[in-house]
């Protein structure tokens, strides 16, 4: 009962082009179970203040913890116990969004599991502190007194959150 098929190029080719489009449509659809989901309250950053250098507090994690790190870099030339340039600061920032990247979050209003990294973008526009994410990554970025390290960590942020 084995049987041999013998396949063309042009099959193997054919085979090849629906298997690699079936691989690109599956990716749009994203599906949410426990261990790659992250629910809100992980999002959106633990809500308690901690000690960064004397006089300044700052939250950890999600978006609590991205605008409270963007804000003190916004501000960053007037602290007195900070010197390194706003390069730990940034590096935060990018961890933190790294540290959501591969995950998602699962929408109860539409039922839908959607990025991750879409919720932080829209929690931090309704942020008192935060407009954009990228454009005030931007704005950071634009200011003398960050150090030029501290720039790249930002502009790899910015290609965490674009997607590349």
């Amino acid at each position: 009962m084995n049987k041999r098929f013998t396949l063309t190029e042009e099959e193997r080719k054919e085979i090849r082009k629906n298997y690699f489009f079936e691989q690109k449509t599956s990716e749009e659809r994203r599906f949410c179970h426990k261990g790659n989901t992250k629910t809100l309250e992980e999002v959106m950053g633990e809500d308690e203040y901690e000690d960064y250098v004397e006089n300044v507090k700052l939250r950890k994690n999600g978006v609590r913890g991205l605008t409270d790190a963007l804000e003190t870099l916004r501000s960053y030339h007037t602290l007195e116990n900070v010197n390194d340039g706003g390069v730990h600061l940034a590096n935060n920032v990018m961890n933190t969004l790294k540290a959501y990247k591969p995950y998602n979050y699962f929408e109860e209003q539409s039922k839908e599991c959607n990025r991750a990294m879409d919720k932080i973008i829209e929690l931090y526009k309704e942020n008192e502190h935060g407009e954009e994410l990228v454009s005030d990554i931007e704005k950071v970025m634009s200011f003398n007194h960050i150090d030029p390290r501290a720039k790249e960590f930002l502009k790899h942020s910015l290609s965490i959150i674009k997607g590349d």
